[in-house]
């Protein structure tokens, strides 16, 4: 199932090629928020980079404990699970094991209800809720106390909360919600007072109650105090949900992009947040946020490794590929009508030529008979100069728009035919996967279906993707190399190795050949994080011999298409 959900990321982001080639129709985006979210996404790097630095340090200061300092120990395992919970689902397990096996060691009762409590906790986040409660049911809530306690009835009401809404049957969801309003409400006696997970629960048991108007009142004062970066996430969040609940779309966008703003300062990669703001964006037609915060969602999701995410961003990501194909459909026929158009202005042009051609030779005849209308026969003629003039410079823009056409159409031909022998090539691949995983599994041969699981390397299939589009390229423009290196500086030209037809410079450059002007989107495209793509173009640029901001026009005019 993941290996299908990045196949169908990389036809989402083909589409976004073609789409740029035919001058997509794109809603902008003006909200102040997501301009700071998409800055934010921008240096992702630097914020997951901060996260596993921290992890780092606490398992050096775990490693160098002496083995036999148990409690010290089971804290910093407690602290790596706290790092590791929204940022990575089987380290965040790996460390619940250990606080389990330490406090089993230790013999403390209530240390080891904390263990089961991290198990059943990983366990719900990834949607594995009947392992969850197996955890949940090894604690002995007769002795436990009032902080863990409310800790266990808090997960009790988000596991049963969690089945209600992806049960399909109201039979059973009804049994779910109750049980998930009646562990909350335990929750919420146990729970300190003052502390923002006592106000939290209170204000979501409002929300799940239907009290949007009290319930929005309760997170809206939560948002006045002082609180974490993952604490206004969760805030933010909830006031997303209440406003799309009241079909208020605007509001609940606002909402949901600070949160997935939180949500990424903070390396949180199992995100609900980014999913609904993805489903409003498309909703409102934005498409091309919609797929920015949809890829990051599934990117998240992969790392992270919670199925019901996967699941959740499988029923928006084919939507959002749909509407995008349709825009490059009305694309195309816009264009069509347009070629359309300019045809039949040539001929009105070229009929209104032959009527002038025509009324200079009757007054060049009766120049001899009316020998008195000569001054105005000489102020007709400058007229028809001027005529001619502006004919002919309409004729030079008609050729340069038929080889503009030519060429945009020579590009789409081409890689239309790309994407789908690639398309063909991966689906052919997987078809052939899953015939013999599922063979393999009504033999119950298990070995084998891993094995051949395994097999499959999106590296190489990333690759083999990019050598093809090189392949494509090259043959659409035959003489690019040569003609990107004569802009180049004496002994700065770009000198390829042995079977190799592009690299990763020229490649950046051949995207912007075929239109691809956004740093966020070739670094989409080719894999590289956007400061790197910005660092690859101004050095090249560096050692030409063109001003830095000229090399780009000045290389789409050097380089030419296959005839």
């Amino acid at each position: 199932m993941e290996k299908i959900f990045y196949c169908a990321l990389k036809l989402n982001r083909l589409f976004f090629i073609l789409l740029c080639l035919s001058s997509s129709l794109v809603i902008g985006q003006s909200n102040n928020s997501f301009i700071v979210l998409k800055k934010v996404l921008d240096s992702v790097d630097i914020y997951d980079s901060s996260k596993v630095l921290n992890i780092k340090e606490l398992n050096l200061r775990l490693n160098s404990l002496d083995k036999t300092n148990l409690t010290e120990r089971f804290n910093l395992s407690q602290e790596l699970f706290g790092q590791y919970i929204v940022f990575k689902r089987d380290s965040a397990f790996s460390y619940a094991l250990q606080t389990k096996r330490i406090a089993e060691s230790v013999g403390d009762k209530q240390l080891q209800n904390r263990a089961y409590l991290n198990l059943a906790d990983i366990c719900v986040s990834g949607g594995m809720y009947k392992e969850g409660f197996d955890y949940l049911n090894s604690i002995d809530t007769t002795n436990i106390t009032k902080e863990i306690a409310s800790y266990y009835y808090g997960i009790m009401g988000r596991c049963y909360s969690d089945m209600a809404e992806y049960s399909n049957l109201p039979y059973f969801n009804d049994d779910y919600d109750e049980l998930a309003k009646k562990y909350r409400n335990k929750a919420v006696l146990l729970t300190e007072k003052g502390t923002f997970y006592y106000s939290f629960l209170v204000a979501f048991n409002k929300l799940k109650s239907k009290k949007y108007k009290e319930a929005q009142l309760d997170f809206e004062d939560l948002l006045k105090a002082e609180n974490s970066a993952h604490d206004l996430a969760l805030t933010h969040f909830m006031l997303g949900e209440i406003y799309s609940i009241e079909n208020k779309p605007n509001a609940a966008i606002e909402h949901f992009t600070l949160a997935t703003i939180n949500d990424v300062r903070t390396s949180t990669k199992e995100s609900l947040a980014m999913i609904r703001l993805a489903e409003l964006l498309f909703k409102k037609g934005d498409l091309l946020n919609a797929s920015l915060v949809i890829n990051k969602a599934y990117d998240d999701s992969r790392f992270y490794g919670a199925q019901q995410r996967k699941l959740q961003i499988g029923a928006v990501l084919p939507l959002i590929e749909q509407e995008i194909l349709k825009n490059i459909e009305r694309e195309k026929t816009r264009l069509y009508w347009q070629y359309v158009g300019v045809t039949v202005f040539l001929i009105i042009v070229l009929l209104f030529t032959g009527i002038i051609i025509i009324q200079f030779k009757r007054l060049q005849k009766a120049k001899k008979v009316i020998a008195n209308a000569h001054n105005e026969l000489q102020d007709k003629n400058v007229v028809l100069l001027e005529v001619n003039k502006k004919l002919n410079e309409s004729n030079n823009e008609i050729i340069q728009v038929n080889s503009r056409l030519f060429e945009a159409n020579k590009i789409k031909e081409e890689y239309l035919g790309f994407f789908f022998t690639e398309y063909d090539d991966i689906f052919e691949k997987f078809n052939e996967l899953i015939i013999k995983v599922d063979s393999y599994l009504d033999l119950g041969e298990y070995e084998k279906v891993k094995y051949h699981l395994s097999k499959y390397n999106p590296r190489k299939e990333k690759d083999k993707l990019l050598h093809n589009f090189d392949t494509a390229f090259i043959n659409l423009f035959p003489n690019f190399i040569n003609e990107f290196n004569s802009l180049m500086k004496e002994g700065q030209q770009i000198r390829l190795k042995e079977n190799q037809i592009l690299n990763k410079e020229l490649r950046i450059f051949a995207l912007i050949r075929l239109g691809v002007t956004h740093n966020e989107k070739i670094a989409q495209i080719l894999g590289y994080s956007v400061n790197s793509i910005y660092a690859f173009k101004t050095k090249v640029r560096n050692k030409s011999l063109i001003e830095n901001e000229k090399f780009d026009l000045k290389l789409n005019e050097n380089t030419s298409i296959r005839a």
